[in-house]
């Protein structure tokens, strides 16, 4: 029998929208090799969660987050935590669109940037040919 060791952990997370407590000292482990599914209504915290798993939540006026969210044994919290690498490992497709509170340019070329692509013309080619695309 093969063992599955937690690949992400949740310990007491709690976030909260200005004085509204959107998730309530959630625990849970979801382990590595596995597929684990999320399911409620609408509105009951699902997307707050998995925002929570990549650091998305932070850029809100206003969000509170209290609790440990660890991934391979790290905890995204923790002050000196790199953003850039959690958000390079763990990414979100959410069923609506979800831009960054940054230029448009800036948004289409964050993937290369945090892939380490600093290179400003090889930049401006790739937005201008994936605007051109969304056309």
């Amino acid at each position: 029998m093969i063992e599955h060791h937690p690949h992400l952990t949740v310990k007491d997370l709690n976030v909260f929208y200005g004085n509204n407590h959107v998730l309530k000292d959630i625990n849970i482990v979801i382990p590595d090799k596995k597929i684990t599914a999320i399911i409620g209504p609408s509105g009951c915290g699902k997307t707050t969660l998995l925002k929570s798993f990549n650091r998305m939540l932070e850029l809100s006026e206003g969000v509170k987050i209290t609790g440990e969210v660890i991934i391979n044994g790290e905890n995204i919290y923790n002050p000196k935590a790199d953003v850039y690498e959690i958000r390079k490992k763990m990414g979100l497709l959410s069923q609506r669109p979800y831009s960054l509170p940054m230029s448009i340019y800036d948004n289409v070329a964050y993937g290369p940037r945090i892939h380490g692509n600093r290179n400003k013309k090889e930049l401006d080619i790739l937005v201008e040919h994936y605007l051109g695309s969304a056309e």
